[in-house]
């Protein structure tokens, strides 16, 4: 009998990571103004599903390597910042057809890198794609750049246009390796800058595909640059003097990022998406059964490390009871694996320390009796941490207000809808949030409260997650975003952009085009 299309996938996938790591693993270079370097100390990233075996391999970038890669960005800038608007489109889109050839080949990557079964190592190439699509399309509109103004009275002509800040720096976090380095990356070129990458030093490799997707733009020369390595080149890039930084982490991180760029001779834009504490809020009268499938891939997907990824369950006294025992149920189900291993649902944790800090949160919830399920995790020496479901933990415990990125997820009953409104949005993040109800009026409600720059509302199978690939925008209120304009919306790369409105006289109308 022949295999159906998703085993073949599967099978196709699971060679390709098996012949991945019976090769030598690749090092991948710095590249300073066209240069590859392999400078610094050398780091080597673990498969965290066998860590001892090196998957990747790049130089930790000293300081003075990422002075030297600002200064050739600013170069090349200097030029591409005077090139038309459909030429720059143009370029970008040359990438387009490179990136549907690798789609497989960076799955491998991120699967090996960051423990991603296929469905979601795939889907890193996938919104790249969207990205490219989107970006390109709204950069094409009319007035994207340019908005003509009212004739003057005086006379004179007027317009108001964006043009680009310089260069800016790109910090990049493991769990989305490849899609948080190309989103930025591509909004900034599009508005006229310069770029310097730092990838996450979990997932070198899968963030070196963002510098390839760029050479195949034909870009000038060291407009693009990428280095290497764990916290201090990243440091040495937020205290640099480039003139903006797109950061993807944690809160306290992004905000430290902020601080600085306030506190320098003048304000420099940071534009962050941060992590969030998520919750979903579930009535007497929601069904349970879409409720409990939401809640738990919202939760475990991909072992819960996801900035959007549910941890929160609010739930109302009359829905506790059952819907404890239909999440407890499917969280049983879940196996923890390779992602090489067909029906594994989510992967290892990204690294030894996040291993460690689940088993002290475990012994602390064991330790105050909580009610604690799990399902299952492979054996052996991997990073395998169960899918893990918590209940009878209060609403303000810090289990249940502190961000784990972790596939850990408490629940909590609220004596009322109102209260539990209260409660999801006592927080200082603001990502994502769902709500599940058979009532119209508290489903209109909870749009009208919710803090929350994404929200989905009896959505089947996903409870706060889900947005790409597709037509959504992502991103945070509050702690969770600085800037309001979301990822994949048409305002995104305007960001990248600042306004200067401009008044010639009359007869030199003419000189007004971007």
């Amino acid at each position: 009998m022949a295999m159906d299309t998703q085993t073949e996938t599967q099978v196709a996938f699971s060679a390709a990571v098996a012949q991945q790591r019976a090769a030598d693993y690749p090092t991948v270079p710095h590249v300073v103004d066209g240069h590859e370097l392999f400078v610094g100390e050398l780091l080597r990233r673990e498969d965290p599903s066998y860590p001892d075996q090196t998957i990747s391999a790049c130089h930790d970038a000293p300081a003075e390597l990422v002075t030297k890669a600002i200064a050739a960005s600013r170069r090349a800038q200097r030029a591409w910042r005077r090139t038309p608007v459909a030429e720059r489109i143009e370029h970008v889109r040359r990438a387009i057809p490179f990136v549907e050839a690798r789609l497989e080949e960076w799955a491998v990557r991120v699967a090996l890198e960051i423990g991603k079964p296929y469905a979601g190592a795939r889907g890193e190439g996938a919104e790249v794609l969207e990205i490219l699509r989107f970006y390109t399309q709204y950069a094409a509109e009319p007035e994207a750049f340019e908005d003509r103004r009212a004739d003057d009275p005086s006379g004179a002509a007027n317009d108001s246009v964006l043009k680009p800040y310089g260069v800016f720096g790109v910090i990049t976090p493991f769990n989305y390796p490849i899609v948080q380095a190309a989103g930025p990356t591509v909004a900034a070129l599009l508005a006229g800058n310069g770029v310097v990458i730092k990838t996450a030093h979990h997932g070198p490799w899968s963030g070196h595909a963002v510098y390839e997707l760029c050479e195949a733009m034909d870009l000038p020369t060291g407009l693009v640059n990428v280095i290497h390595g764990a916290d201090e080149p990243g440091r040495a890039l937020a205290a640099s003097d480039v003139d903006g930084i797109s950061f993807t982490g944690s809160v306290p991180v992004g905000q430290s990022i902020v601080r600085t760029f306030a506190n320098g001779a003048y304000y420099r834009p940071v534009i962050a998406e941060m992590g969030g504490k998520n919750p979903v809020v579930v009535t007497d009268s929601a069904d349970l059964e879409v409720a409990a499938d939401g809640i738990v891939f919202s939760a475990f997907d991909l072992s819960g490390q996801k900035c959007s990824a549910l941890s929160r369950v609010l739930v109302t006294p009359g829905a506790h009871d059952r819907l404890v025992e239909l999440v407890e149920a499917r969280v049983r189900e879940l196996k923890v694996a390779d992602p090489a291993v067909n029906g594994a649902a989510s992967g290892p944790v990204v690294s030894a320390e996040s291993a460690a800090r689940y088993e002290r949160l475990l012994e602390g919830a064991r330790s105050e009796g909580f009610r604690i399920t799990t399902g299952t995790a492979q054996e052996g020496e991997g990073y395998f941490v169960p899918a893990t479901v918590v209940s009878g933990v209060p609403a303000g415990h810090d289990l249940a207000n502190v961000e784990h990125f972790l596939p850990l997820l408490t629940i909590s009953e609220v004596p009322t809808f109102d209260e539990a409104l209260r409660v999801a949005n006592a927080t200082d993040m603001g990502l994502t949030a769902g709500v599940y109800t058979g009532e119209v009026e508290q489903a209109r409600q909870f749009l009208d409260e919710i803090e929350a720059g994404c929200v989905d509302v009896n959505v089947p199978g996903h409870a706060t997650t889900g947005w790409w690939p597709g037509p959504q925008t992502f991103g945070g209120w509050k702690g969770s975003g600085t800037t309001g304009k979301q990822t994949l919306g048409k305002w995104y790369f305007q960001q990248f952009a600042r306004q200067q409105a401009r008044k010639l006289s009359a007869d030199l109308e003419h000189l007004l085009t971007y």
